[in-house]
């Protein structure tokens, strides 16, 4: 079972934590867009397996609730700009909710969201 601890990381910042942050991110997003993940986005590190592991996200409870609302922002964002592309008012609005996200998460744990949306 994978373990992350966000009261051990609160107000934490530095690249190890980023790393982390990053890598459940990354494996959670794995989990929502099923096996397939590496033909959608490149969510896989190479000759890395998807497997069904167990999760426990531990910490106070509007931590871990900015942070499962941001992955999920961001997994919207990521269909929307696959499916609409870049340009397209559907992409727009998701990016508008996920920045808004990412800025709840950040505000409320004090850490930095390991990922950038750049326009």
């Amino acid at each position: 079972m994978q373990k992350f601890d966000l009261n051990k990381e609160k107000g934490t910042l530095n690249e190890s934590i980023s790393r982390s942050i990053a890598s459940w991110t990354k494996t959670l997003l794995r989990y929502m867009y099923g096996k397939d993940a590496n033909l959608v986005v490149n969510l896989n590190e190479e000759g890395e397996e998807i497997n069904t592991t167990r999760f426990v996200i531990k910490g106070e409870f509007q931590d871990v609730k900015v942070y499962a609302k941001a992955v999920v922002a961001m997994k919207e964002f990521l269909d929307a700009y696959l499916e609409f592309g870049d340009p397209h008012p559907q992409t727009a609005k998701k990016r508008t909710e996920l920045r808004t996200h990412v800025a709840n998460f950040e505000n409320t744990t004090g850490l930095t969201w390991p990922f950038k949306d750049e326009d």
